[in-house]
């Protein structure tokens, strides 16, 4: 059973540019300047990062132009190498992506909202550290917590009242985002001298170094590239609309970091803003002025809020998913008899989501996610290369391809080598995650093989998944995985 193809051009770039619109562009380039005291170069990894992000997602659209199945990325890893890689897919999904983000636009709320009510309430009760990262318990905590329960129980009713919520937040932070820029551009308190004093590009060898570590946090910030893979089998014309809907949102996403951090790094200079995680709060008030911040706080605390629901959304339809194929516990395959919603994996998500909640620092969670995104990211945009040494060809072309898609794994390939030598826990942290992935397949099959003999019906337990390939499935995988931002 297939699904239908409804999305024309519009709605596909409408879903891309919202996807990857997220709460990373307020938080991030902070961290960049710890990294790279220079705000040209600065900027140039915002630039490179958008590069990046078309390069990645035009390998992804390739891929999709063959198989233009629902599923995403972990249909094209299941055809060109494996199941047990597509599962790992999924299961960094499941692990990582989705529940980290979850916990990390949580936590960046909670900070922004005593920032506003009280700075001196951000404080920890209980501090401890383990393998590298510091777990605490604190206000922030409390507050980040309650809020994920919130949505979690907003989506226990139902998607009807779940995708109105958010698309009630999706157009105001769009709306404001793009308020922001015009504003700041017209009546803020920039100032491009904080440039002039810089070097327009890397001047020694340890600098481009430097720029690497700075392309990092600007990754996570533009993640949600490949969501189009994952509706392709809903995407009208998908030879032609895949391509441009990519090509046209990233453009446009990567034009709109750009501006909001040209006003964030002109706004004061940059030792002043180096290592703040709530970069975007303390720009706003040296751009507007201190009667104007608490308005830019507020939305900067709306926005987190849309990505908490968001990845709420989308993370408990993962667990779903593996659950339905037999891929994770039975028990989170189940639907609510009144609501229809996947209750009980909601459930689970809200207590692992707490989990990472405790991680004291943001960037470490940043850190963390994007070294396991880059690292299945990697491969999969290796996977139309592959397909076409299989002679499984199409009519969809990429400009500079298969230069481009080299480029993005060398890129990837030296960012993830950046992340292993500046941040070696959060990096072993990702890479345990996603080894992970190899004894939880093995257990799930196991698991899956010896339902039948416990005295469930297999087709009770399993229901068939929708058809999202041209090759004859050999072992069913989890359908559904992927990031937001």
């Amino acid at each position: 059973m297939k699904l239908q193809r409804s999305l024309n051009l519009y709605d596909s770039i409408s879903l891309m540019f919202s996807s990857m619109v997220g709460p990373g562009v307020f938080i991030t380039t902070g961290y960049i300047l710890s990294q790279i005291p220079n705000p040209n170069l600065a900027l140039f990894c915002w630039i490179l990062g958008g590069f990046l992000a078309v390069a990645g997602a035009m390998s992804y659209a390739k891929s999709a132009s063959i198989f233009p199945y629902a599923g995403g990325d972990y249909v094209y890893l299941k055809e060109a190498y494996s199941p047990i890689v597509a599962f790992s897919s999924g299961w960094l999904s499941l692990s990582v992506n989705f529940s980290a983000s979850i916990s990390l636009s949580a936590i960046a709320f909670s900070k922004t909202l005593l920032s506003i009510l009280d700075p001196a309430l951000d404080f920890y009760y209980i501090e401890t550290k383990f393998l590298g990262i510091t777990f605490s318990m604190g206000n922030a905590q409390i507050i980040g917590i309650s809020t994920i329960l919130f949505f979690t129980i907003v989506n226990f009713f139902g998607i009807g009242i779940a995708s109105r919520i958010q698309n009630f937040f999706t157009t105001f932070k769009i709306l404001g985002l793009v308020a922001f820029v015009v504003l700041g551009l017209t009546i803020g308190n920039y100032d491009v001298g904080n440039f002039e004093s810089f070097s327009l590009i890397p001047s020694a060898p340890q600098e481009w170094g430097l720029l690497l570590a700075g392309v990092i946090p600007v990754t996570f910030s533009y993640l949600g590239w490949n969501m189009i893979t994952y509706v392709a089998e809903e995407v009208k014309d998908p030879d032609k609309n895949i391509y441009k809907s990519v090509l046209v949102s990233c453009s446009l996403v990567t034009l709109l970091y750009v501006l909001i951090n040209f006003l964030y790094l002109s706004s004061a200079p940059s030792h002043v803003l180096a290592g703040d995680e709530k970069i975007g709060v303390t720009a706003s008030g040296f751009l507007f002025g201190k009667e104007v911040k608490l308005f830019v706080t507020a939305f900067i605390c709306w926005v987190f809020m849309g990505g908490i629901s968001a990845y709420i959304i989308g993370g408990s339809r993962i667990y779903f998913a593996m659950a339905r194929d037999g891929f994770f516990f039975p028990s989170m395959s189940k639907l609510h008899p009144k609501y229809h919603s996947p209750y009980k994996s909601l459930a689970f998500q809200f207590a692992y989501a707490c989990l990472f909640c405790f991680v004291k620092e943001i960037e470490s969670l940043l850190y963390l996610i994007t070294c396991s995104t880059l690292l299945l990211a990697t491969i999969t945009a290796y996977t139309p290369i592959i397909f076409e040494k299989r002679h499984l060809r199409t009519e969809f072309k990429i400009p500079g391809y298969p230069y481009s898609t080299y480029l993005y794994i060398l890129f990837n390939i030296l960012i993830i080598t950046s992340l292993v030598w500046s941040k070696p826990a959060e990096a072993l942290w990702g890479l345990g995650f996603t080894l992970l992935s190899v004894p939880m397949y093995y257990y799930f099959k196991n698991s899956k093989s010896k339902l039948p003999r416990e005295g469930f019906a297999v087709s009770e337990i399993l229901p068939e998944a929708p058809v999202v390939s041209l090759v004859a499935e050999k072992e069913r995988v989890p359908v559904i995985s992927g990031n937001r931002n």
